[in-house]
């Protein structure tokens, strides 16, 4: 399971880390300093009630936001009182792979035009909005990845209709889905998470041995999910349904300058052409979906089950007609929806491309390649496509409800079907000033559900222990947040702990079913640890 369960509070939930388990096989597992952290929660959107916590992990880790020890901002560690009353339950389990996975899509803004009167906060699938922060999909402050490429980035990538890599800055990135092998409402035993657990493996060059080695039998071979019902736009041809794999080879991860001892594992999530749509994050037990195209087509609010591809937008200098807006400092933002047959009313394409503008006359070019369109009318029926467009300041994001809609058929010749061929269209002054505000009627989005339309492959299995530890946080201290959504004197809300050695190296990370607020008082704490 990848969160934790929130009907029970009584102490933290913890692993020890791999480190730790040197340290034990050593016989110098010795605990000198702890670190607590919000990083898991998003202050960003008030209101939400029981934000969801990422289970501890038994692989390196160390706090992403750490709290600092003092206003100084001089240390982040605190000296931890040990608890005498440490107890071992060794345990072992193995669950089917077929049961539990649940999908959860967070949208940090409101899809494209939907003016419904739900707030984000009431989103269900919104409680996981700290772990869309955790997992770095909320700000680029002083973080990086590593793009598919082997570079290094501050967001993900996705690939246009030229199969050209975007990046997608993690401020741009509104939607990701997360899968994830979660139990809610136990209440007989709630301790059964850390009982019956799956994780990830992305061990390479086994060769799976049935008969004589079949423990070698890792995700890399066997990691699957199918999605039957999608009509993927990069099918080799208009069929229904896809896969997606782990990839092979170098690990990656995600790291912060807020603190150098933590990094986030994770191995890239391809479709069936090896091109990037998501992460594994094999230690945290969970898949995120971060194209947000296909996000949108696994949210049922959509009312989709196909993907739209992602334009190539570029700005040319012209004196025909040029664009007034698109000037020094202003942003342009492009997308497009169809109409007409199945496909209306459905969400428009969930790629936001963009160009900036300059103090050159210019238009902007909106390029669809060929064979990008294969299920249009082979699969879903349209007869109309129109441009989106909306000015935003550069470095701010396009507001969900301030889109400008244009019907662009007739550049097609008045036939939607020109379009599987590819054609370029441009988008002038004139374009932009006969558009109209778009608005949706499109509702209950974020839903959280089971995954019953597919099936997802992996290897399972758990081992438990079980110590106890006591954290003490004096009044004046652990008061400062280092989380890029929190603001001064707001309330601040503690999601993980961790224990570390004389050397700072992370032996036990703990986590808090459910964030919880850090007081004006003195905080005390025990920390159950399950490795």
């Amino acid at each position: 399971m990848s969160f934790l369960n929130t009907g029970f509070t009584p102490t933290v939930s913890a692993r020890l880390t791999k480190a730790g388990r040197n340290a034990i096989a050593k016989g110098d597992f010795l605990i000198s300093y702890f670190a607590i952290g919000d990083s898991e929660y998003n202050y960003n959107i008030t209101g939400i009630t029981g934000q969801k916590v990422l289970a501890p992990f038994d692989k390196n880790t160390h706090v992403k936001y750490p709290m600092w020890y003092s206003t100084t901002g001089s240390t982040i560690y605190g000296i931890p009182v040990e608890s005498p009353d440490d107890e071992n339950q060794p345990c072992r389990n193995v669950m089917s792979a077929s049961s539990g996975w649940t999908l959860s899509t967070i949208w940090e803004k409101k899809p494209l035009g939907v003016v419904d009167n739900i707030n984000l906060k009431d989103y269900q699938s919104n409680v996981y909005l700290g772990v869309k922060n955790y997992l770095g999909y909320t700000s680029s402050s002083n973080q990086t990845y590593v793009n598919f490429s082997g570079g290094t980035i501050t967001g993900t990538t996705i690939r246009n209709t030229m199969l050209e890599e975007i990046e997608v800055l993690p401020e741009e990135q509104h939607t990701i889905g997360i899968l994830h092998f979660s139990e809610s409402g136990t209440t007989v035993d709630p301790y059964k998470f850390f009982k019956y657990d799956d994780y990830i493996s992305n061990y390479s060059g086994l060769t799976y041995d049935a008969t004589n080695n079949p423990d070698s039998k890792t995700d890399v071979n066997y990691f699957e999910i199918t999605a039957p019902n999608l009509m993927y736009h990069r099918l080799s041809g208009a069929t229904t349904g896809t896969t997606f794999h782990m990839s092979t080879g170098k690990t990656k991860s995600l790291n912060t300058e807020y603190n150098s001892d933590f990094t986030l594992d994770y191995v890239d999530l391809l479709d069936v052409n090896e091109y990037s749509v998501g992460k594994i994050f094999f230690n945290q037990k969970i898949v995120v979906f971060d194209d947000q195209e296909i996000v949108a087509a696994l949210d049922t609010g959509s009312t989709r089950n196909y993907t739209l591809t992602a334009p190539k937008v570029s700005s040319y200098i012209t004196n025909d007609d040029p664009i007034t807006d698109l000037t020094t400092g202003n942003t342009l933002w492009i997308t497009y929806v169809l109409s007409g047959g199945t496909v209306s009313g459905d969400l428009p394409c969930n790629y936001f491309m963009k160009v900036t503008g300059t103090t050159n006359p210019e238009n902007v070019s909106v390029k669809f390649n060929s064979g990008d369109f294969k299920h249009l009318n082979s699969g879903y029926t349209s007869t109309q496509i129109h441009i989106l467009h909306q000015f935003t300041d550069n470095g701010d994001q396009p507001d969900s409800n301030q889109w400008y809609i244009t019907n662009i058929t007739n550049d097609l010749g008045g036939d939607i079907n020109n379009l599987k061929t590819g054609h370029t269209f441009t988008i002038n002054e004139s374009i932009i000033t006969s558009a109209t505000l778009y608005t949706s009627s499109l509702t209950n989005f974020g839903t959280e559900r089971t995954y019953s339309e597919g099936t997802i492959s992996t290897v399972i299995g758990t081992d438990i222990q079980v110590m106890n530890f006591v954290i003490n946080l004096p009044s004046d201290k652990f008061t400062i947040s280092q989380n890029p959504t929190w603001s001064t004197g707001s309330t601040k809300y503690i999601t993980e702990v961790a224990l570390l050695n004389s050397n700072k190296e992370t032996l036990v990370i703990g986590k808090f079913s459910a964030p919880r607020a850090r007081t004006n008082s003195t905080d005390v704490f025990s920390i159950k640890l399950d490795f």
